[in-house]
């Protein structure tokens, strides 16, 4: 068994639907927020490029702070509503350039997968307020369209297809992996 699949195998990771990523809450804070939402949430992601996982362009309306664990680099994309985008790698490598923490801003347009060259990669993501299924909103590929240049392969690649779901049921509860 790969080392990929006995992180999900173990954790018992499923995909998050519109999204893609591997995914379990390890953390759902039993205080809330004054819109009932939890206080705060932790869970780990798992990319894979075989068969292939990867966030979909989305939009979440708090900031979401990413942790690098294992395997190989992540390529993260920002897309600003000023038209600017950027691409950022967690690793391990931070005489490269890479980081292990990076913080998306809320409202801030967002995707993710294995750098270009890698097999898969174990990485976190916490939230406060927490994550609820309201506070996310995919975005599709014709609404990103001719807006970055230079990121268009990486919107149709991995860009919300137009008429695919773009929002979560309100409802939506990842499992919590139970330690």
């Amino acid at each position: 068994m790969s080392r990929a699949q006995e992180l999900i195998t173990y954790f018992g990771m499923k995909p998050l639907p519109v999204e893609g990523t591997y995914f379990i809450n390890t953390y759902i804070s039993e205080a809330e927020t004054a819109a009932g939402g939890p206080a705060g949430t932790a869970g780990l992601g798992l990319y894979k490029s075989d068969p292939v996982s990867a966030s979909t362009t989305h939009v979440l309306e708090f900031d979401e702070v990413w942790h690098f664990y294992e395997g190989d680099p992540i390529a993260l994309y920002e897309f600003h509503s000023d038209g600017t985008a950027r691409t950022i790698t967690l690793g391990r490598d931070i005489a490269a350039g890479q980081v292990m923490q990076h913080t998306i801003k809320a409202g801030v347009i967002q995707a993710g997968e294995v750098a270009s060259g890698g097999q898969w990669a174990l990485f976190a993501c916490t939230m406060s307020p927490g994550f609820t299924a309201t506070c996310f909103r995919g975005v599709t590929k014709s609404e990103l369209a001719g807006k970055y240049p230079g990121y268009e392969a990486i919107i149709e690649r991995i860009g919300v297809p137009d008429g695919h779901d773009t929002n979560l049921s309100k409802d939506y509860v990842n499992e919590r992996y139970k330690n």
